[in-house]
């Protein structure tokens, strides 16, 4: 049964310089960051556009590139912008201890924006009027693909259909109304605290996982679909295979731990390639015949990349959409398998430990 109090409170950071106002705001941005220097300044620029004071904390989980050093140049003209350190890394935590200081600052709103995404003009006074207007915990958008000519063009457009987002509401465009996941926009604060924020052990799926426990605990999720966001995905086929495999892992992962049942979409890349698999293999080594299936996988798959992208980038889109299918298989039965795995190891080690104990009262000779 799910607990309505916190379950992640163990925080870490550096919020050495992010001083509580003289006046409490409202509201915080907090955007987690690694490695985001073609991005953040564009992200910053559209904030200032809407708000010229609302804080906004950078929270950095070690960027290699040029990301601290935009932001801290930024930091000369921009007195409410602030660089804090995140030493574990993952966005989960990032947002964790923007949060954390949110509160320090006196602020009843969390506003969570993403580095690598574009916001529309009026997007931060909108989705603040949502969540006073609505009465919900948390406020969540619509999720939209975007990107620049050649494999993220393709990846956004795979992402737009229904190949690659299995008809997820949020990633079509989304109604307004309560729902029960979206793109995370805004939370109320002492909410998202008290539920201990996000798992911050989680490097995928996290904003899932918050809102099980969140709809769990009777808490109410609206979304808000005048305020739609433009992503940007990845930009090789190689970063897109590693994300889908980590989010297929993550997925499980998340619903076995909640213990929540998969839909049927978020089966159905499983389901397809590895029947597809079987069907190719049976095919080469049984009968021809039986490599219909596999070849009814893939003209599907054709026939719905030329209907998402056109002829011009259909191939780019279908090869994507093959690969990001199975890289989501392959992360799902790597969870199967580490579950599994995990179960045995703690079934040897409670028979070793009865053992020992009857051993140790003379009970087995």
């Amino acid at each position: 049964m799910s607990s309505c109090r916190g379950q992640h409170e163990t925080w870490s950071g550096d919020a050495r310089g992010a001083a509580a106002p003289c006046r409490a705001p409202e509201a915080v941005v907090v955007i987690p960051t690694l490695d985001e220097e073609q991005h953040i300044s564009a992200v910053l620029d559209g904030i200032r556009a809407d708000d010229a004071a609302v804080p906004v904390l950078v929270v950095d989980g070690g960027s290699r590139d040029a990301t601290p050093a935009i932001v801290r140049r930024r930091m000369g003209w921009d007195s409410n912008l602030y660089l804090l350190r995140n030493p574990r890394r993952l966005q989960a935590a990032g947002v964790n201890l923007g949060a954390l200081v949110a509160r320090d600052m006196g602020a009843r709103i969390l506003l969570r924006l993403d580095a690598h995404a574009r916001y529309p003009k009026g997007f931060i006074p909108g989705v603040l009027a949502a969540l006073r207007q609505s009465g919900a915990d948390s406020v969540v958008v619509p999720l939209i693909a975007a990107g620049a000519p050649g494999w993220q063009a393709a990846a956004a457009a795979l992402q737009r259909s229904w190949l690659g987002h299995g008809g997820a509401a949020h990633r079509r465009g989304g109604r307004r109304g309560w729902v029960e996941h979206g793109h995370h926009a805004a939370f109320r604060l002492e909410t998202f605290l008290r539920l201990g924020g996000y798992d911050a052990d989680l490097p995928a799926c996290e904003d899932v996982e918050f809102d099980m426990r969140l709809c769990a605990c009777a808490g109410r999720i609206w979304m808000e679909d005048r305020w739609p966001v433009s992503y940007r995905p990845r930009s090789s086929p190689g970063a897109l295979w590693r994300q889908m495999r980590r989010n297929g892992h993550w997925r499980l992962t998340v619903a076995r731990a909640r213990g929540q049942p998969l839909r049927a979409r978020q089966l159905l890349p499983l389901a397809a390639t590895g029947g597809a698999a079987a069907s190719l293999l049976a095919g080469l080594f049984v009968h021809p015949a039986l490599a219909l299936p596999a070849a009814g996988y893939l003209g599907l798959v054709l026939a719905l990349s030329l209907a998402a992208a056109g002829i011009g980038h259909a191939r780019r889109v279908f090869l994507l959409a093959v690969l990001s299918h199975t890289a989501y298989a392959v992360g799902m039965l790597g969870a199967a398998m580490a579950a599994a795995a995990s179960r045995s190891a703690r079934t040897v080690h409670h028979a070793g430990s009865g053992r020992r104990g009857l051993m140790a009262r003379g009970r087995v000779a």
